[in-house]
């Protein structure tokens, strides 16, 4: 009786007929001493998303972990410590006008470029108040005149003697330099003497160039006196024949012309000489 029971209690709860159609008979409960061996073989599963720890080595890695990262924070904060007080990226190096003045006075072409790039006042002055567009014509540098001059340069400022760049042109005779100055010039006294005396008109006459004696002679004011520069014009076109120079000059000057160091008109001497070239001109 108490083996058929057992039976009866096995075929209830299990149905192992086959592997294909086992199932669970959920009719009755299994007893909680009730167990049931496997015919599987049982195999330890590994989880991917488990941390295990490998022997031996844990002690070994988290040294050599806080020895790698200690260089690194050393690194990395001497990096902030430079960045802090370290030069300002976006501060740009300011460069003095006379750094422009010392560079065209030494024909540092390079250095000339990078200053104009970057747009340094091309209007500083040396110790003799020179400005660089002064010291280019002077020393008939005409390109980096032609670049001063784009670049801003006033054209009619004058060192301490009272010399001006349209002067140093009008020396060296070259009409093109004369030409773009004169276009630039905005307030132009062609009468003007440095300290030692000379003006526009005589450096022209230096220079040889008729074309900016006559823009000279042209742009002369009235005039009470006669100077040096306008008797020496006054003797060269009495010279050459130039009656339009003559005329000009005459025309520019309220009293009559006399020659240098006298006090008796030229009028005079052609009457006392019967020089009637001179009634003529």
């Amino acid at each position: 009786m108490a083996e058929n029971r057992t039976k009866m209690d096995k075929r209830m709860g299990w149905n192992l007929d086959s592997m294909e159609h086992a199932t669970f008979n959920w009719s009755r409960p299994l007893p909680a001493c009730a167990r049931v061996h496997s015919h599987f073989r049982r195999t330890p599963v590994k989880f991917a998303d488990r941390a295990y720890r490998i022997a031996n080595r844990t002690s070994c890695m988290r040294g050599s972990n806080r020895r790698a990262i200690f260089p690194v924070a050393v690194v990395l904060l001497i990096l902030v410590w430079a960045t802090a007080i370290g030069p300002d990226r976006s501060a740009r190096i300011s460069i003095s006008p006379s750094e422009l003045v010392r560079a065209v006075t030494l024909h540092r072409d390079a250095l000339i470029n990078l200053y104009l790039m970057d747009r340094v006042d091309p209007n500083g002055r040396d110790t003799g108040g020179r400005t660089p567009l002064l010291i280019a014509t002077s020393q008939q540098d005409w390109k980096t005149a032609r670049r001063l001059v784009d670049a801003g340069a006033l054209v009619d400022l004058a060192d301490t003697s009272g010399f001006t760049p349209l002067m140093a042109a009008a020396a060296h005779g070259n009409i093109d330099m004369f030409r773009l100055l004169l276009a630039r010039t905005a307030n132009l006294h062609a009468e003007a003497q440095t300290n030692d005396g000379h003006d526009l008109l005589g450096m022209a006459l230096d220079g040889g160039n008729p074309q900016i004696v006559d823009t000279v002679l042209d742009r002369l004011p009235a005039m009470p006196q006669w100077t040096r520069s306008t008797h020496r014009a006054l003797s060269a076109a009495l010279q050459a024949g130039n009656k339009q120079h003559i005329r000009l000059l005459l025309g520019k000057h309220s009293a009559p012309p006399t020659p240098e160091g006298k006090k008796v008109p030229f009028l005079a001497y052609a009457i006392a000489g019967n020089n009637s070239s001179l009634f003529n001109m």
